[in-house]
Parts: structure tokens; sequence; C-alpha cells
């Protein structure tokens, strides 16, 4: 998704996924042309990939795990992964981050949320004025008086 964009009439709730930002405002003008009642700005912004949040769990991990042997086996397990060594942390993080992101997309199971960044606000251009065809026949097209 990195690279993408979409565009918003309100800031929130955002629309489509385009190449540019141009191609994002030009698609947000378009989609205006058919509202009853256009907004007046648009904001486009990048799309960005969302954190899965499959890091940083080997502390917890570690904790659990003594606490568990602790309450299984008393004071004879107090020492059990205690003190373990931020390289062996970074380590372990690492595994189970790569375990957790495989089963995540195994299941399905990853970020379905879209996750918008710098976005930058576009003012919808006025539209230009529009010439009324004129119709054919002998409809009266000038009201006035004959000389």
């Amino acid at each position: 998704m990195t690279g993408k964009f979409a565009y918003s009439y309100d800031r929130q709730d955002f629309t489509g996924t385009y190449d540019s930002a141009e191609e994002a405002v030009r698609a947000a003008v378009g989609q205006a042309e058919s509202l009853s009642n256009p907004p007046t700005e648009i904001y486009v912004g990048q799309l960005v990939e969302p954190d899965p949040q499959v890091t940083h769990h080997a502390q917890a991990i570690v904790a659990a795990m003594n606490g568990r042997a602790h309450v299984d086996f008393g004071d004879q397990a107090r020492n059990y992964v205690r003190r373990v060594l931020p390289e062996l942390l970074s380590e372990l993080d690492a595994a189970l981050a790569e375990t957790i992101s495989a089963w995540l997309k195994r299941q399905g199971l990853t970020p379905s949320f879209r996750v918008v960044r710098q976005v930058r606000e576009y003012p919808m251009p006025f539209p230009g004025p529009t010439v009324a065809q004129q119709p054919e026949g002998n409809e009266v097209h000038e009201i006035g008086t004959v000389d």
C-alpha cells in the first residue's frame, strides 16, 4: 500500500487507492460532480501499511514464563529466565514476530483497516461557466420590441 493515496471530503472517511495525490484529487472532483451538495475541500492522504503489532512481546512472555514457573515450583524457580540478556530478548522477539506474522497470514487475520497519514487539503475547483445549448426550431430566443 505504500505510495498509494486516498481522498476524503470530511478528513475522516477516505475512499479509493490511487497511485498519486493528483489522481486522487481528480477522482474526488469527478465524484463530487454527482453530489447534490458538493464539498468545498478535498483531503488527500497517503495510505500506509498498518502495524500488525507483532513485535515487542518477548519480555512479556519471559516474565509470564518466570511467573508460572514460580507458581508451579515455588521459590526454587524464582530465578528461572529472570535475567535474560537484551540480545537474547531481541532474538526471541524477532522469532516471535516472524511466527506471529506467518500465523496472521495463514488465518486471514492481517489488518484490514486503512491508515492514512500526511493528509493535505485541496480546495474544490470552482466549476466553470456552462453554456446553454440553443434549442432548435422556431422557439423565441429574445424578448423585445420590433422596430
